[in-house]
């Protein structure tokens, strides 16, 4: 990621994997949080996309960071629901990035690929900020990495910045009252639980930020 070439296809690899693993370590709250206004299943799909997708590059580790995304978007489009379309977006939007890992990551490169997720996610959804979705997450994300962006901070500092803020507006979710999707139909009931789908994708960031800032030396912290 910070490296250019292998090495950062490498690190790339090492980093999905990594998130992989906190996917499948975290179904069963994925499933919890999504019984409130869902099939309760989303864990199951997460998880089993992440595994199918741990198996596939174990079989046969993929050359390039356009291979190592196509991957990740055609196993979560394989889970099927919302969530499996929604990841799907996602992923193909970033794999549609020019350039993206031919040259270093930076702050403002972060910036660029969690607007462009927020973007084709909120297109394809009609979710918006304040909806209680995943947009929420995405967006704290990208307001912070857009703010490292400004001061010229580190790749390092960025991803921190950018996976606590996504965690805490994951968290921030379950104030909220669901606008769109299933959960819209429970109204005030909505409220008091966090969305699986925002939850999802701070786990995912929080994986990628920690494997990033271990495989560069820095210090993964926590901001408030």
């Amino acid at each position: 990621m910070s490296a250019t070439g292998s090495a950062g296809v490498e690190l790339l690899t090492r980093a999905v994997l990594v998130a992989c693993s906190a996917l499948e370590e975290a179904q069963e709250e994925l499933c919890r949080l999504d019984s409130i206004a869902g099939d309760g299943d989303e864990g199951f799909a997460m998880a089993n996309a992440a595994r199918g997708l741990r198996a596939q590059i174990s079989q046969a580790p993929l050359g390039d960071v356009a291979g190592l995304l196509s991957a990740v978007e055609a196993k979560f489009a394989d889970a099927g629901g919302t969530m499996g379309a929604l990841s799907f977006v996602l992923f193909h939007s970033l794999g549609q990035v020019p350039d993206l890992g031919s040259e270093p990551l930076t702050a403002e490169t972060i910036a660029h690929l969690l607007a462009t997720a927020e973007d084709s996610v909120s297109s394809f959804g009609g979710a918006r900020r304040g909806d209680k979705t995943i947009i929420d997450a995405i967006a704290g994300a990208r307001d912070a990495a857009e703010a490292c962006a400004l001061r010229k901070d580190s790749t390092s500092e960025t991803l921190t910045r950018s996976a606590e803020a996504a965690k805490k507006a994951a968290s921030m979710t379950a104030s909220m009252v669901a606008r769109v999707g299933r959960a819209s139909r429970l109204a005030e009931q909505s409220r008091g639980t966090i969305d699986p789908g925002a939850q999802s994708f701070a786990i995912v960031l929080s994986a990628l930020a920690q494997t990033y800032v271990a495989a560069t030396g820095a210090d993964y912290r926590t901001h408030t």
